[in-house]
């Protein structure tokens, strides 16, 4: 599914910078800035937090506010009561953001088959929601994450 949205997100970008003419002054909308270090933490849907939830870093970095595209890395452990499963240093797949703060990436290492969220922008604050594939189990739920304040 973060394959669709990230092709609309391309879209976006695409419409975003239509109408630019030869004036030389460029496009006039600017994604929001989005990079930095967030420590980010989430749950399972009908899960208890006790028994799985997660915790680490998501790094985002971000080229140029004129570009929908990110880059970085995700640290995150998911600390469950049959034991943590860690992903270390994961590059983020798919990454981009739209004009309105939605942001959207995937990782993948290991045991994680696959690991989609989607957040949105609020000050220094992303919230949202992610699916999670295990091996043959799937998961999903909401995380957030937060960055220092510049």
């Amino acid at each position: 599914m973060s394959r669709v949205w990230l092709a609309a997100l391309g879209a976006a970008a695409v419409i975003a910078c239509g109408g630019d003419d030869d004036d030389g002054n460029g496009p006039t909308d600017f994604f929001p800035d989005v990079a930095g270090v967030y420590t980010v933490q989430g749950q399972f849907d009908g899960v208890d937090p006790s028994d799985m939830s997660f915790t680490g870093t998501v790094t985002i970095e971000q080229e140029s506010l004129e570009s929908s595209i990110l880059t970085g890395t995700a640290s995150i452990t998911i600390v469950s009561s049959s034991g943590n499963t860690t992903v270390g240093n994961a590059e983020l797949l798919n990454a981009g953001v739209d004009l309105g703060g939605n942001v959207a990436f995937t990782i993948e290492q290991g045991a994680v088959t696959s690991w989609d969220f989607t957040g949105e922008k609020a000050g220094d604050l992303l919230t949202g929601t992610h699916d999670l594939t295990l091996g043959t189990e799937s998961f999903t739920g909401s995380w957030s994450g937060q960055r220092p304040a510049p």
